[in-house]
């Protein structure tokens, strides 16, 4: 099965850090739209990019969790903190939340980490329809962490069509896998399916229904800001 290469194959090694890397950025530049110092920028960087894989370590039980047993997300989320507060120092006009670098930055962060959160469960012997989940929570925890520490209502939970690329993405990722697909298929195609839906959502301005219908400044109240 491809979760039984989660620890062990190159290209998960490459997702891990790929997910790590675009979290922290998203991070970082949340952290400076809020104003934060340089240490909050660094402590949010952190937090976002291990705080899916924390929760979902709990949740499966795979204690210490994977962050504690091997350090290298930690140092490689305070890396990129540190090179984006250089760039943000060099460049105080570039566009944060708003822009094209955060968008991408937090879809590819979303798609590398719901891939590796499925991966990771399915690993841990739990069963597809729970795999899923943790894909899910292991994508989406990182950025509801971001959203609440800057005074931000979490994308997940305004309508926007971001929990559900990634749970498109863990449910293909399932499928791969019971199918026996070889890694690299496994894992960049459901890559690709969640990174192309958020551009479409983003591009598109889609929303999930509202559960009481939709007002015209409600419904647009995060589609300039996040989709």
């Amino acid at each position: 099965m491809l979760a039984s290469l989660a620890t062990q194959s190159g290209v998960f090694l490459v997702i891990a850090v790929i997910g790590t890397i675009a979290f922290a950025t998203s991070g970082v530049m949340a952290a400076a739209e809020s104003d934060m110092d340089w240490l909050g920028a660094l402590v949010l960087a952190v937090v976002v990019s291990i705080g899916g894989g924390t929760l979902r370590d709990v949740l499966i039980g795979n204690l210490p969790v994977t962050w504690v047993r091997d350090e290298w997300p930690v140092w490689v989320g305070l890396a990129t903190g540190l090179a984006g507060i250089v760039v943000l120092r060099v460049r105080p006009t570039l566009r944060l939340t708003h822009g094209v670098p955060y968008l991408v930055a937090d879809a590819v962060g979303l798609a590398a980490l719901v891939v590796l959160g499925t991966s990771v469960s399915l690993e841990a012997d739990t069963s597809a329809f729970v795999a899923v989940l943790m894909g899910v929570i292991t994508g989406v925890g990182g950025g509801v962490v971001r959203d609440i520490l800057t005074n931000r209502r979490p994308m997940v939970l305004v309508g926007q069509v971001y929990a559900v690329a990634g749970l498109c993405g863990a449910v293909l990722y399932a499928l791969l896998d019971a199918a026996d697909a070889r890694d690299e298929v496994g894992v960049w195609v459901p890559v690709a399916l969640i990174v192309v839906m958020r551009y479409f959502a983003v591009r598109g301005d889609w929303h999930l229904p509202r559960t009481m219908g939709s007002s015209g400044a409600d419904s647009g109240d995060h589609s300039g800001r996040e989709s």
